[in-house]
């Protein structure tokens, strides 16, 4: 059984290229989804299917998003009783949102820990804290996707297209896996093994109670962020399709880790409803929703980002 002893050496060479190559893979799907569903889109019923949006939709669609990143503030409320830091609540508040915008636009790296670790320390949080409560975040975030995810994916709420070769019975399956996995993770919450020490780094699970917690307000966030674009979207469209085509994208950029998800949302979203939406107002439905869901607060944290800087320099 030599090959056994030469199999961690071949994997820890080959997977790195064995990824590049699935990245390249995506890369080249989503951008054949674009070119086939996106070349005949006449930009100018773009532009007019965004203008036409009457403001009490636009408002409604701005009070989901609220109430999204409201959730997503809530995982560093959880954070602080699950840390037993001691930072003031309002502070705590501003620091998530500017986090979260920064993270929703440009990625995991920068807005998931940089601008968190950034803004954390400068309040007076150890690098140990800060990282708990970061991955405290992550693992809220994922709670919700698994659940809503596999849930939308094992009853077969997202219509695949038949051009995609894609069996409906593997999508069940991955959603069946999915809340297992989450089954798995929540009953490890609930036991009394929920501490371990991995290469001299302590590693401690919430409690269940804060732990469902997470699912709640996790799932809270993805439903209200599917609201905003459903209610963008032309003509009657299905809520929870709309919900499971959401995830899957998002699953979808778990392989190329775009910022944003920038270009596969809109690959995803054309694919599978511009054939019987319209590729065009589709679209415009997307760029909608980017334009309140990310630039929008992305603006604001900007600003918000910009006092804790000055307030910094004069302490």
């Amino acid at each position: 059984m030599t090959w056994r002893r030469h199999l961690p050496t071949y994997l820890s060479t080959h997977l790195p290229l064995l990824r590049r190559g699935l990245i390249a893979a995506f890369l080249l799907v989503a951008a054949g989804l674009l070119f086939r569903y996106g070349w005949g889109i006449q930009w100018r019923e773009v532009v007019a299917a965004i203008a036409g949006y009457p403001p009490s939709r636009i408002a409604l669609a701005a009070s989901a998003t609220l109430a999204a990143y409201a959730c997503y503030c809530a995982f560093d409320v959880l954070a602080r009783a699950y840390t037993g830091h001691r930072l003031s609540l309002r502070r705590v508040l501003a620091i998530a949102f500017v986090s979260y915008a920064f993270l929703l636009n440009l990625g995991g790296l920068l807005g998931g820990f940089g601008v968190r670790y950034r803004l954390y320390s400068q309040a007076g949080l150890g690098v140990a804290t800060i990282a708990r409560i970061a991955v405290f975040a992550v693992a809220a975030n994922w709670s919700g996707v698994l659940l809503l995810g596999g849930l939308a994916f094992a009853l077969d709420r997202v219509p695949l297209p038949p051009a995609w070769g894609f069996a409906s019975f593997a999508l069940r399956s991955f959603g069946v896996g999915m809340l297992a996995a989450l089954a798995a993770y929540l009953a490890v919450c609930a036991s009394s093994q929920r501490r371990w020490s991995l290469r001299g780094h302590e590693i401690e699970l919430p409690a269940l109670p804060i732990a469902l917690l997470q699912v709640a307000f996790a799932s809270a966030g993805w439903l209200a962020n599917a609201a905003v674009l459903t209610l963008l979207m032309p003509g009657p469209t299905s809520y929870l399709t709309v919900a499971g085509i959401l995830l899957l994208s998002v699953l979808a950029n778990l392989v190329i880790r775009v910022p944003a998800n920038l270009g596969v949302l809109e690959a995803v979203f054309i694919a599978m409803l511009g054939p019987q939406l319209g590729a065009a107002p589709v679209l415009a439905a997307v760029l909608t929703y980017r334009a309140l869901f990310h630039l929008g607060p992305l603006l604001l944290a900007l600003g918000s980002y910009g006092l804790f800087e000055a307030r910094e320099r004069r302490s």
